[in-house]
């Protein structure tokens, strides 16, 4: 009997520790920004008011998976390129206020090495579209990960005016880029 309850303690702690575990997290820090590519100026905005449902991350020896989807919402509203001027035309450009956000769900994270790949469904200007995008996961301390990575969003894809200054027009592009910080509760 005791070699018995011996072997299921060993079996139990060794599934205990090689088990992934799941946690809550809270975002520390939360930033999507917006990257388009034109002949006579760059421009960028930036969303620092971004809404997210509860993140649950699984963590393993190996790296780290997502627990569950969530959803990812920005005001069109808030996002901000330093220029009031350009930030009433991103708005009109976006269709607001009949659309006041971007939506993200965020269905599944895949790791394969050291890459992980987020998949899931975007919607712009009442449209939605499937997205991949590579990303980057980096232990900051013992309880806090940096995720961060980028996708490309197309103007055309989502019916969105195609911006032009001087009668030249922006790349087909907007970049979609996100850097999120991570503790675990």
């Amino acid at each position: 009997m005791k070699k018995y309850l011996f072997f299921l303690t060993i079996v139990s702690f060794s599934f205990l520790t090689l088990a992934p575990s799941l946690f809550a997290s809270e975002v520390l820090k939360k930033e999507i920004g917006f990257y388009v590519d034109h002949a006579t100026a760059n421009v960028i905005g930036v969303c620092n008011e971004v809404e997210l449902e509860p993140i649950r991350i699984k963590a393993s020896k190996t790296g780290y998976s997502l627990g569950s989807p969530f959803q990812i919402k920005i005001p069109i509203s808030k996002i901000t390129s330093g220029d009031e001027g350009r930030d009433a035309h991103i708005k009109e450009i976006l269709g607001s206020p009949e659309y006041s956000l971007i939506q993200v769900k965020i269905e599944s994270v895949t790791q394969e090495g050291e890459v992980y790949t987020v998949s899931g469904k975007l919607t712009i200007h009442g449209i939605t579209k499937d997205f991949k995008s590579n990303l980057t996961v980096d232990k900051v301390e013992k309880d806090q990960i940096e995720v961060k990575g980028k996708t490309i969003a197309r103007f055309s894809e989502y019916q969105l005016e195609n911006p032009s200054l001087l009668f030249l027009k922006a790349k087909d592009e907007i970049e979609i880029r996100y850097l999120f910080l991570i503790r675990s509760k």
